[in-house]
Order: structure tokens, then sequence, then C-alpha cells
């Protein structure tokens, strides 16, 4: 036998000295990567085309949802067909054994969950040998995870996903070996024991209910995040619910001395864990709460911030575990109440980090009989977790018996399209702590502050499971975007140009282009405030040479946005999955692209000031509403747009792009500003308004 994948320097050598041979293609495209794969000289492999049905031994199923192959049974597995058996040889819980030779596949593992892993590989060799026209080399492959809990982040804060598009989630989990999601309902859950808390377009418990069971069915652990003490404008916004708000001025932080607010909150975690009948946790939030201990009730009690935390912490635990939950639980307050915070998110100076922690941390350890031993303290950490600071707080969880769960990041608070090329370097980070800090598993986040169309964090997911599933093979991030390629796309499209790179290289212009001040981005920088782009003066030509540099990067930015929109054209010609996502992308181009093209018109306009330049702008602003109606087109393929009818929106504490506007505004909010003011000048300029007559924009 002849080993192809025993470390990553034989891996590289081998692609080195073989670039174009046929076995080592068709397992460059495998994500995630498998733990070893062995070639069987001399010996013929299968031709996918004649894979005819299964063969079950020993109580194996043929796993849920299974389309990619016929579901035709034999009783001896002959050629042409899948073996599967369940085995105790086969020693992980996840893992399998794939052996494929002489016309025949055979999968044995432990569990269903592995029969199904070891046919999602086998289903993306098949896939990949069909569009190269090639045969699946004999082969062993011998695989199992490198972490045992590899979660996504669903939120639903701001945005609800369609039903049968959320089941897609679900199929797309399964085919890259993700084993849980934790969902962060707030008001998009039909809460029974307190309605009025969910939104009027919840879904009810029964249908979540349903949602979760064939999670289950695909190895997919659902668990639900109830966000409590903190992060509760959801529940807080109601005017029934006002007396449990510690500041009655604020939405955000429920009053942990109020015993109302104790039956509020448990009867929203009964809801939801009966929404997720087979999950293992129950995330009980308790990040960012801000201020704590300002109610006359906590204020008696003359105890610290972090005490009222703890308390609360008991109090919800103790909940969750008496209903057959594992509580997790956000950790930053923890250290931010005693000085730590910056400590632990290595945004101290390196020369600081150990006198900061050496005199900071005796006021922790004083309090570590508050900490309930039951509890998962998740240590969230979006930049690089593989760094001092990140460490040091996960050792202290270890060293005093404390278990503790890792969340990265494949989407914090960008807009449109999360960049970064899918975080994947600090997603890959986690994992690498993970070898030297123990964590029972790592969350991949997908925040919903500026609400970006879920098809956008894959390229961060799909990194999130190739390293939590295999670390100990190093692979590099080049390979990664290659494998992204063809596993999302097919291997035609794959061999085009990476379009996600240049997509985000359009985004600064995009993002602060038509501000004079603010972000489009982390609006909590300047708490949502912004100022919009000055307009012309009757200077001729001023307006230019003052923004003579951003006017230079529009003019860039246009020939930038024709020839990605070619590039993702030609990608949806090639393509053989996932058209979707590619639409997704079309027309965020077409959105970044439009910033540039009505900056290039403006400055057109400064210039030349004649009936030609002032058409052009006119039908350079007329266009906003096609590129607009093109982009709410596709977003409203998979989720339900702007918010129902009597939705009440919070205070936005946080500042949230996302929840600006109850109708779609939010999403163009800087355009829809601009373009208003663009109204009045065409008016001065004597020619009729875009958008003033109907307000439609």
């Amino acid at each position: 036998m002849k080993n192809i994948l025993l470390s990553a320097l034989l891996w590289c050598c081998c692609f080195t000295l073989h670039a174009e041979d046929s076995d080592s293609l068709l397992f460059s495209g495998l994500l995630p990567e498998p733990q070893q794969i062995s070639l069987i000289e001399q010996a013929k492999g299968i031709d996918p085309q004649t894979i005819r049905g299964f063969c079950l031994k020993k109580k194996a199923e043929i796993p849920f949802e299974q389309t990619y192959f016929s579901t035709q049974l034999y009783t001896t597995p002959e050629a042409g067909t899948i073996c599967l058996e369940l085995t105790k040889a086969i020693k992980h819980r996840e893992g399998y054994t794939l052996i494929v030779r002489d016309g025949r596949a055979s999968i044995k593992a432990q569990t269903q969950a592995g029969l199904l892993y070891g046919l999602q590989t086998l289903t993306q060799l098949a896939q990949d040998a069909t569009e190269r026209k090639l045969s699946i080399p004999a082969c062993t492959i011998t695989d199992y995870p490198s972490t045992e809990y590899r979660a996504i982040h669903i939120d639903l804060k701001h945005h609800l996903d369609k039903k049968e598009y959320m089941y897609q989630v679900l199929r797309r989990m399964a085919y890259y070996k993700l084993n849980a999601a934790i969902v962060e309902y707030e008001d998009k859950l039909g809460y029974e024991s307190y309605p009025i808390v969910a939104a009027p377009n919840a879904p009810s418990i029964a249908q979540w209910k349903d949602w979760a069971d064939y999670a289950y069915r695909l190895n997919i652990d659902i668990s639900p995040l109830i966000q409590g003490i903190g992060h509760a404008d959801f529940i807080l916004k109601h005017d029934e619910m006002k007396p449990l708000r510690e500041d009655p001025t604020s939405d955000w932080v429920c009053c942990p001395s109020n015993k109302e607010y104790y039956d509020v909150q448990f009867g929203l975690y009964a809801d939801a864990i009966r929404a997720t009948p087979h999950g293992k946790y129950l995330h009980v939030g308790g990040d960012e709460v801000g201020t704590l201990g300002v109610c006359p009730t906590c204020k008696a009690k003359k105890k610290t911030a972090l005490q009222h935390q703890m308390e609360w912490l008991k109090r919800v635990s103790d909940f969750a575990v008496a209903n057959g939950r594992t509580p997790i639980f956000w950790d930053d307050m923890v250290f931010k109440h005693v000085g730590l915070y910056e400590v632990i998110l290595d945004q101290e100076k390196p020369e600081r980090m150990d006198s900061i922690w050496a005199a900071r941390l005796p006021e922790l350890n004083k309090h570590i009989s508050l900490f309930p031993k039951k509890v998962v303290y998740m240590r969230w950490q979006y930049g690089n977790a593989n760094m001092k600071g990140n460490k040091m707080a996960l050792k202290w969880y270890n060293d005093n018996g404390l278990s503790v769960m890792g969340a990265t990041a494949a989407q914090t608070t960008c807009a449109m399209l999360p960049t970064g090329n899918g975080n994947s370097r600090n997603i890959e980070s986690f994992q690498l702590a993970h070898q030297t800090t123990p964590v029972i598993g790592v969350l991949c986040t997908a925040w919903d502050d500026a609400s970006p169309l879920f098809d956008t964090f894959w390229k961060g997911f799909i990194s999130h499971s190739q390293y939590s599933w295999n670390i100990t093979i190093p692979m590099k991030y080049n390979e990664l975007d290659q494998r992204y390629q063809i596993r999302e796309f097919g291997v035609a499209a794959s061999e085009l140009p990476d379009f996600r790179k240049r997509l985000e290289s359009t985004f600064p212009l995009w993002e602060e282009g038509l501000l004079d001040k603010g972000f489009r981005r982390g609006m909590w920088r300047t708490s949502g405030k912004y100022t919009i782009l000055s307009l012309p003066t009757k200077e001729k030509g001023a307006w230019s040479r003052t923004y003579a540099e951003r006017i230079e990067k529009a003019q860039k930015g246009c020939i930038e946005h024709l020839q990605l929109q070619q590039l993702l054209m030609d990608y949806r010609h090639k393509a053989t999955r996932n058209d979707y996502s590619l639409q997704v992308f079309e027309r965020i181009n077409d959105v970044t692209g439009y910033t540039a093209r009505l900056l290039v018109a403006l400055s057109a306009y400064d210039r030349e000031r004649d009936t030609s330049s002032l058409n052009n702008l006119r039908q350079c602003a007329d266009n906003f509403k096609t590129v607009r109606r093109n982009f709410e087109e596709v977003c409203e393929q998979t989720r339900h747009m702007g918010q129902p009818d009597g939705y009440i929106l919070p205070m936005n504490h946080h500042a949230h792009l996302a929840i600006r506007t109850a109708n779609t505004d939010w999403m163009f909010l800087f355009e829809v500003d601009f373009l208003k003011q663009i109204d009045k000048l065409l008016e001065a300029e004597g020619l009729s308004p875009v958008f003033s007559a109907d307000a439609n924009l």
C-alpha cells in the first residue's frame, strides 16, 4: 500500500511530484480532509456511474437523506454496491473506514453517524470523479474528528429565514460533517409561556421541534441560546415587561433581584427546551451585561457586579441542569468585572500582560466558589485565539476544574458579506490553541448585527469544518481556498480565478464611500451616528478636488465591478452546485459597484455642470431602484423580508445596523439618505426628483 496522506510533508511532496496524477486530483477536493488516505496498489477502484445500490450488515441503515446514490438494496456486497456495516472495531463514535476496491465500496463505523460521514466522503469523491470523468481509485480511508463538538451559530435576532432554507442548512452541515448548531432564537420562537415575547411571524414550538428532529437524524445537535440577564431587549421592549428592567430607561438588562424576571426567563427556557428535544445544552447567554446593581433592590444588597452576575448564573444553571441540559455561559463579564477583559482578548501590550494578570487574578480567585461546576464556560475570541491572553484564560478554567468551550467567528459585524476570506486563520487558531489547552468543543459564531444572508457565511463554516475535523494535518489557506471552490461550485468552476477576495476588496469604498463620518459595519463604535457625504457646492470642480482620492477609488471600483460581473457569470455557467450562492455574490457585486458608479457620476456632474452630466447623474440615481429590487429578490428566496406588521423595534442599545428600520431600508441605509440629497440637487437644477415624489427608495 502506498500512503498518500500520512503527514503534511508527504502530502505536499505527492502534489509536487504528481501534479497531473488523477488520484491526487480526486483526493485534493475533499472537505474536511480525512485523517489518512492510502492507495491500494494493483487493485481496481470503482466508476461512480456503476454504483447501483447498498448492502447492509449488522443493523446498518442507509444514512438519512442520502440522495446521491440509488437506494436499491442487495443481499451481498457485490460489484456496484456500497456495503454499510456497524462494528465495534471502529473506536471513535463518529469515525469510519472507507474501502474502495474491485468495483465496490464498503464503509464500516461504530454508529450511524460514522456511516453518514463515510458516505459523505464517498459522495464527494463520486461528485469529483464524475466531473473529471475519472474512476475512484482503490483506496482505504481511515477517518475520525479531531474535535468532538463542531458547532455553528444560527443567530435569528433580526431576521427569519424561510422554512425550506433552514432544512437546506442542516443538509449542508451534514455534508461538511458539522454536528451541532446553537440557535439564538430571541423572538423567532413561538413562546407559549409568554406569547407576547414572540415576533408575530415566529414559527411555533412544534415547527421548530420538527426541524430539530430532522437535524437529529443528520447527527446534528440543536441546542437553544436564549439570552437572559443582558441582551434582553427582545423581552424588555414590551410594556408588560418593563417592570423587569434593571434600569427603567433601558431595555437591555434584566434585574437579577426580581423574582418575576426568573418566572419569565424560566418560561422561555422551558419552551426552547421543548423546541429542541434532543439538545445537549441550554446556552443561557450572560454576555455584555453592562449595568448591574443599579436598581434600588440590587443596590440594597451591597454586592459587586460580579457577585450579582454569578448569583444569576447559579439560578439559571440550576434550572438548566434540573431540566436535563448542560448550561453554557458567555464568559466575558467574568473577566471584565475584575479588569482582565483586555488581557484575555490580547488587547493589552505584551509586556504588561503578566503583571496585569498577576495583580487582578486574586480578585477572580477570591470568588471561585461562586462559579457553578456544571456550567460550560464559553471563551470567545474572534481574533487569534492561539495567543497568550486567551490561553491564560483557558488554562485558568482547566486549573480550577471548570469545563470550557471555545467560540470563534465566521461573521462578526460585517455588512453584506463577512470579510477576511471567511476568517479562516482565526478559525484555525482556536483549534491550534485547543491542542495545548483543552476545550470540550468549538462554536463558530455568525452574528446577525448587520444580518448578511446566511449563504455568505459558508466560507467560514467550511473552514471551521476543516480545522475542527482535522487539525493534525496542517492545511495551507490557499489549498483550503481551492478545496472550497471545488466543493461549493464544482471542478470546472474551481479552475476560474478566486472571486471572493476581489469582491471583498470593493467593500471599503462601499462601507464608507457615501459618508463623511461613520461606519456601515460596527456601528456601535459611533453609537450608530454617521454623517452623509456633502454634495457639490456652486464652485465648479471644487467637490471633485476635495474628494479626489475617493473618486479615483470609485473609478477603479467601476472597472472592478465589471470584471467581477463577468467572472461571476463565468462561475454560474460552469458551476455544478450552489447556484444560489453565486446569485447572492452577483447581487452583492451590484450593490458595492453602485456606490462607485454613483460617485463617478456625481464627480462628472461637478466638473462639467452640463445637461449631459446632469441627466447621467439622474439616470444613475434612478438605477438604484433596479439594484435594490434585484438584491431583495435574491434575499426573498431564502428569508422573510422586513419585520412583520405589529413588530416592535427595540431601543437598539448596541446600534445594530439590521434593526434600524422595520422595513428593508437598513440594508441600504447610506444610499437612501444620500439619494434623498441627490433628489434635492436635481430639483435645484430644474429636473424632477427620482424618489421624492413616491418616497420609494
